[in-house]
């Protein structure tokens, strides 16, 4: 009788024993095992942005948007704009336009589009993709050519303006400003809505731009 007892303690432990190894590969196993955002995390810390970018789409959605930012952040970084452009564009498709992200109640990725594009946007103009950058301005009204985003094309001018006479090119103001201008021609005087926007006509832009840099010239010469 003992030794059917012995043995079944015997039996008993060796059980447990199997019981726990297995327990313990269970929990290696899932030890190992690493969530999508935290391998993005890892590899954009080990600076494998190609890698990162491919993982990206696995993360789910409420992780993605904060690592799509910082991949954005590490691709200005390393001046790498049009892959950039291609997270915000091709990896979150969602985002919305440069009129709706203005009202963070109302699109859940208003927020993430406006931090987006706040570094994308100059990033493009210090490269020197002007037309590309207007793609990427705040907007008062969906429609780009609107009359009603005047003032929206007109701070875009200046900031191109102030790039190029950052950068000594005050002889190509000029021609860009006399290139772009007609906008206001095209899209306030010659609108239906010309007559509630008046003070941004075609002549009275012109004569703003051209204010501003003669002010940055006397600046330079003082």
């Amino acid at each position: 009788m003992t030794r059917y007892i012995i043995i079944g303690l015997i039996a008993i432990s060796i059980i447990i024993g199997l019981v726990e190894a297995c327990v313990d590969g269970i929990s290696n196993m899932y030890a190992s095992i690493t969530s999508p955002h935290e391998e993005v995390a890892e590899a954009i810390d080990k600076g494998n942005l190609s890698e990162a970018k491919m993982l990206l789409p696995d993360v789910m959605e409420k992780e993605r948007y904060r690592y799509a930012l910082l991949l954005i952040e590490e691709y200005v970084a390393i001046e790498d704009v049009d892959n950039a452009v291609f997270v915000f564009e091709r990896i979150t498709p969602e985002h919305c336009s440069m009129y709706e992200m203005q009202y963070e109640s109302l699109y859940k990725t208003a927020k993430y589009t406006k931090e987006a594009v706040s570094i994308i946007y100059p990033s493009l103009i210090k490269k020197g993709e002007y037309e590309k950058a207007w793609k990427y301005h705040e907007l008062e009204y969906e429609d780009p050519h609107y009359a009603g985003n005047a003032q929206c094309y007109y701070n875009y001018l200046l900031d191109v303006m102030d790039h190029l006479c950052e950068q000594g090119k005050i002889s190509d103001v000029g021609e860009f400003l006399n290139e772009h201008a007609v906008w206001f021609r095209q899209n306030v005087d010659r609108s239906s809505h010309a007559e509630n926007y008046q003070q941004y006509s075609y002549r009275n832009m012109k004569t703003k731009l051209q204010r501003a840099l003669n002010e940055y010239k006397m600046g330079v010469t003082e």
